[in-house]
């Protein structure tokens, strides 16, 4: 979980830092990283009692421990550094490697299950991951019994499990149990390691050289002789060229039809849950008809202008076989004073980043706050990476409009058809 699913360096880490202050010990950032590419330091209390120890302070475990779940859990009237964690990867590509694995996922944590219950209850993920093994419940990785118990849960053999974590101890652990592990670098491994081999080099092109390099820091080398089959990068992306799609994986309540004969991309989809239904029918190939109801007029004013603008008759999973076309798409559109600039890649890896420069609360009634969230929700559920930018106005109707305008046309270049493309991945693969 930590490192992998949840930011730690403010929590956790942090945590560590604070509580050797308490006994006028300094630990750095760079120590916690050196203590746990040693291995050996899954434990953060007991880890923090190390460093105290090695500093020639006298404190029980149980006296550090107590000190670290104040800082981290907070007290009355001061939130904890708990409050500080973050989702690393995209909400929408955990969704999609759930929809992918016939067997689920699981989580295997050096937290108390408390922690690890808190983190998954915040970001909504309890119903992604059919089995959790903790702190309380036996001996901690590198052991590789959380690894064989987690497998035990699914019912699944440890031969077909890949462990995804953060330091060696992960790696061994997995290993041990008889299952592959592959690395993932923190967030601030990552930071740590452009600073180091970009920033203080001499020449431009020595910089490119370094960063394509593929240089691994200490933390990501540690793991490699653990026996990881591979490094990736924050946010999982890449497990998505790991994890073959199945044909058969679909999202419960959602029926959907496609159809690519005599060259005609449209496909069908309609969704019924509790909460909402949902029919969308969409021809890539359309002439910019919509036919939107969603009971939120200045919402179907925007997608309207998405449609019209990318020639779509109007989800997201339209595109069948991700060959043949251009794959990167991107536009600037005006709309008087307003001015966005939209990039497109349909590359598998859900991601959004936008920023609207929305500076209203409502647009007739629709929430500003959700316009922003449509964007995002369609780039995780269509899996492709959407960039979208207002770079200048000051009406937000017009910022707004501008920027679904600007979506729809690098959409429009993003999908258009090319036959000399094939499949338009050095990995010959877009899932």
């Amino acid at each position: 979980m930590d490192g992998v699913l949840a930011e730690v360096s403010g929590s956790y880490r942090q945590a560590i830092v604070d509580t050797a202050a308490a006994w006028d010990v300094t630990v750095t950032p760079e120590q916690i990283e050196a203590a746990k590419a040693k291995g050996n330091a899954n434990n953060d209390w007991v880890l923090t009692r190390r460093f105290l120890t090695e500093a020639g302070k006298t404190a029980t475990l149980e006296e550090v421990t107590d000190k670290f779940e104040e800082l981290y859990q907070g007290t009355p009237g001061k939130p904890g550094l708990c409050t500080l964690e973050r989702l690393i990867p995209a909400k929408g590509l955990l969704e999609e490697l759930n929809r992918r694995l016939p067997h689920g996922m699981g989580i295997v944590t050096g937290r108390p299950r408390k922690d690890c219950d808190t983190f998954l209850k915040a970001h909504g993920l309890q119903s992604l991951f059919r089995a959790a093994v903790c702190m309380d419940d036996g001996p901690p990785k590198p052991d590789p019994f959380p690894v064989r118990r987690c497998a035990e849960l699914m019912g699944v053999d440890t031969k077909e499990c890949i462990l995804i974590g953060d330091t060696p101890d992960d790696i061994k652990a997995v290993v041990a149990a008889g299952g592959r592990g592959v690395g993932v670098r923190t967030p601030l491994d990552q930071a740590h390691m452009y600073f180091k081999y970009v920033f203080r080099v001499r020449t431009p092109l020595d910089q490119a050289h370094s960063w394509l390099d593929g240089k691994l820091s200490a933390l990501a080398e540690s793991m490699r002789q653990a026996g990881a089959i591979d490094i990736i990068e924050p946010g999982c992306a890449a497990l998505l060229d790991l994890v073959p799609p199945r044909q058969d994986s679909e999202a419960p309540g959602t029926k959907r039809q496609r159809t690519e004969t005599n060259g005609a991309r449209v496909a069908s989809i309609s969704r019924k849950t509790n909460e909402t239904k949902i029919s969308v029918d969409i021809n890539l190939d359309g002439t910019g008809k919509a036919s939107i109801n969603t009971g939120l007029g200045f919402l179907d004013h925007m997608l309207h202008a998405m449609a019209k603008h990318g020639r779509l008759d109007l989800t997201l999973k339209a595109l069948g076989a991700r060959a043949g076309i251009a794959r990167f798409g991107n536009a600037f559109c005006p709309l008087d004073e307003a001015l966005a600039r939209a990039v497109v890649d349909i590359s598998s890896r859900p991601h959004a980043d936008i920023n609207l420069m929305l500076t209203r609360e409502m647009i007739g009634t629709v929430s500003t706050e959700m316009l922003p969230h449509v964007l995002e929700s369609f780039a995780q559920a269509a899996r492709i990476t959407l960039h979208v930018d207002v770079i200048k106005g000051f009406n937000c109707h017009h910022k707004a409009e501008s920027a679904f305008k600007a979506t729809g046309v690098a959409l429009r270049h993003a999908i258009r058809a090319d036959a000399t493309a094939g499949v338009p991945s050095t990995k010959g693969v877009l899932a």
